[in-house]
């Protein structure tokens, strides 16, 4: 095991990868069906996996076209290794093709490099080296892939519904060294009818990411007020006169929203000017409650030792058919329920109609827990450092899962680029993320 040359075992199979990265597998509501349960392209990336996995030797188990499964060895306890095949979507503003599986020698290039077809493919990789070792398994090692985390694990839900509990799982969806446990996570629907002076509104493009890219076309004259207040906070904003009205363009910076701080929400900023028009309330209404991202603003600023704060992010605002329309990500630590968080959310925003149709609580996992131990051996082994496990505010299969942790792939040196424009990831990192798969697998057999 200690003769692979894990980065040219890697770069030998890029093209296999950089394939999975050019399919756009972003959930596409226009070609839902009862074959394509979350459009056409995840059900592309999840048939491109199957057919790898086909390619290797592997029986393949589909689940109604959203997850398919392989399983290498048997025994009487199972570990799933749990991914998911479909990304958030993309702005207008990547430097680069974001589907164009790019690598500059250094670099990975594309939407889910980071988030997590690289990874979905290293323990793919990981699994064939030990099929192909021929060593004797333990256990029944089942490789998972999922095609709508992003939205709403209903894929991974319904294959929980028909398969026994695994003994463990692990997905490779976050950051090492390890994450035993997550906040939990929400979505709220705001609705309002609206009559007003804004004709268009278009801010953000998914829940769960920061928006860099904000737009509104406004039946009205030029306030001098916008200039002071884009001058004073530093709001890249570009205002154009057309056709009479004006069109007001704001840019931030995306993130994922379980890290505001990494982002910076044109949204925010595009409703800050909003709140200047006179005799439109509900603007400065939806600044006041969003301006900051701990939830200061609505007050429902919550923060624990073990999980951190609260996060709070406007994903999506947009003005369509006389209704605003918006979606909002919120993480929130144990110790708090949604139902207090609603009550809050809805007394900040008296106008709206507020519905909370997604809702996952707070998970955790011992950090004493055999398989967990065995994770982090096989970190430090490769690493040469303490594998310090942690809290998230990310949301990953584990909240299908429970007895399951987030492992991996990005290293707590690394520029973290999760539903960020111009996503990337190292090479030479993914191979030494390979290796840590390659061996955490081969110590959960031994657990």
């Amino acid at each position: 095991m200690d003769s692979i040359n894990y980065y040219d075992y890697l770069i030998a199979h890029l093209s296999e990868l950089q394939e999975l990265i050019r399919i756009p597998s972003v959930y596409h509501a226009e070609s839902v069906s009862q074959t394509a349960p979350f459009g056409i392209f995840s059900l592309q990336a999840l048939m491109h996996m199957k057919s790898l996995l086909e390619k290797s030797g592997y029986e393949v188990k589909e689940y109604d076209n959203s997850v398919v499964s392989a399983s290498l060895g048997s025994g009487e306890k199972r570990i799933d290794i749990v991914s998911h095949l479909d990304v958030v979507n993309v702005s207008d503003n990547w430097a680069k093709d974001p589907f164009s599986g790019e690598f500059d020698g250094e670099y990975l290039y594309g939407r889910g490099s980071q988030d997590m077809k690289t990874s979905a493919y290293l323990v793919y990789l990981a699994c064939n080296l030990i099929r192909e070792s021929g060593i004797p398994l333990t256990k029944e090692i089942r490789l998972v892939y999922g095609s709508d985390e992003e939205r709403t694990m209903d894929d991974m839900k319904n294959y929980f519904s028909k398969v026994t509990p695994p003994s463990f799982a692990f997905t490779p969806d976050g950051e090492f060294p390890i994450c035993i446990g997550e906040k939990g996570a929400l979505m709220w629907v705001l609705k309002k009818p609206y009559h007003g002076c804004i004709k268009e509104l278009r801010c953000g493009n998914q829940c769960n990411s920061v928006p860099d890219k904000a737009e509104a076309l406004i039946a009205h004259s030029r306030l001098s007020e916008w200039d002071d207040v884009i001058e004073e906070n530093h709001i890249s904003a570009e205002i154009k006169e057309e056709d009479g009205n004006l069109r007001i363009t704001v840019y931030g910076k995306s993130a994922h929203a379980s890290r505001p701080e990494e982002g910076h929400s044109a949204t925010v900023d595009l409703l800050q000017l909003l709140s200047l028009l006179p005799e439109e309330d509900v603007w400065k209404e939806l600044y006041e409650a969003f301006r900051n991202p701990y939830g200061t603003g609505a007050k429902m600023s919550f923060e624990t030792e073990e999980m951190g704060k609260l996060t709070l992010n406007l994903g999506v605002l947009t003005f369509t058919d006389g209704t605003i329309a918006g979606n909002v990500d919120c993480r929130y630590p144990a110790g708090i329920t949604s139902a207090k968080l609603t009550e809050q959310l809805q007394q900040a925003l008296p106008s709206f109609t507020v519905s909370l149709p997604y809702d996952d609580p707070p998970t955790w996992n011992s950090p004493e827990d055999p398989y967990v131990t065995a994770l982090a051996k096989a970190y430090e082994e490769v690493r040469s450092e303490i594998a310090t496990p942690f809290i998230s505010g990310g949301v990953s299969y584990s909240k299908v899962f429970g007895h399951c942790v987030s492992f991996g792939p990005i290293f707590p040196d690394e520029e973290k680029m999760f539903h960020e424009t111009d996503e990337k990831i190292s090479l030479k990192s993914a191979a030494q993320a390979f290796e840590i798969y390659h061996k955490a697998i081969l110590k959960l057999l031994e657990v």
